[in-house]
């Protein structure tokens, strides 16, 4: 189901006077995200390298930002003290490859159980299916507690041969921002971005994009309830860097959120 910078100083400026009908922006891309962990960055590092086998776009004292296809992750490490933030970010896959993505990720970690109400009986039962959006994906957590996804998307029809490595790993396809109003916080991006509800048709405003990029306006609702270990989203300092037609940087207006949409 985010970022650009997440350094406590970093401050975007929210350009008030334009919007899609004024100023038309076409999104491409998540390029980058940048969220904070407590986690120390040594532990980050051999999950996201050595167990997903990600390449270190660069590496300093308190930051490493890892290689995910044509997407970047950074992380920025605070102290525990100021609490343990985690995030929902997605990885795109290809279409055919969910099942084989299922068979590698166990080999390195759990599987979050699906409900029974998500499941596909064509498929593996920790496999969820989302009908409306023609995916199946998996969910797994990293050792800080994000909520990761690999997910296929069956409209993309990238389908590729061969078993499944880190290299199908595509990009980072979804970051999700916790919100108290889903669709105000929506219609915001969609004003400055020209972003699109997600899917086309849908009546209900939270998923903003499309199959190759989405950001995700969710609740602050429990996930995770089928599980022994339930953790319910809360607000982190969440910035995220989008390709698209247009430079303009835009903030939410009540929370810690920051999008910018550059030209490539």
């Amino acid at each position: 189901m985010m970022l650009i910078a997440l350094h406590p100083e970093s401050c975007f400026a929210i350009d008030r006077n334009t919007s899609s009908e004024t100023n038309p922006a076409q999104f491409d891309l998540i390029k980058n995200i940048r969220l904070l962990t407590s986690t120390s960055l040594s532990e980050m590092k051999k999950f996201y390298v050595d167990a997903l086998g990600l390449g270190i776009e660069s590496e300093k004292d308190k930051e490493i930002t890892f290689i995910a296809g044509a997407s970047t992750i950074t992380f920025v490490k605070i102290d525990s003290s100021l609490g343990d933030p985690w995030y929902h970010f997605a990885f795109n896959i290809p279409e055919n490859k969910l099942r084989k993505a299922r068979v590698w990720q166990l080999e390195r970690t759990e599987i979050i159980p699906t409900p029974k109400r998500a499941r596909d009986p064509k498929f593996p039962n920790d496999i969820r299916h989302f009908r409306n959006w023609n995916a199946h994906s998996i969910f797994f957590w990293d050792p800080a507690g994000n909520l990761l996804e690999y997910i296929a998307r069956h409209d993309l029809r990238n389908g590729e041969d061969g078993e499944f490595t880190s290299k199908d790993i595509l990009n980072v396809s979804e970051i999700a921002f916790v919100v108290d109003d889903q669709h105000h916080e929506s219609k915001g991006l969609h004003s400055n971005f020209a972003l699109d509800v997600y899917p086309k048709n849908s009546s209900f405003w939270w998923a903003m994009g499309d199959e190759k990029g989405l950001l995700l306006c969710i609740p602050k609702r429990l996930w995770g309830e089928n599980t022994d270990n339930p953790k319910r989203f809360k607000v982190f300092k969440t910035e995220a860097a989008i390709s698209g037609s247009v430079d303009k940087d835009y903030t939410f207006s009540n929370f810690p959120y920051a999008v910018r949409m550059v030209t490539t």
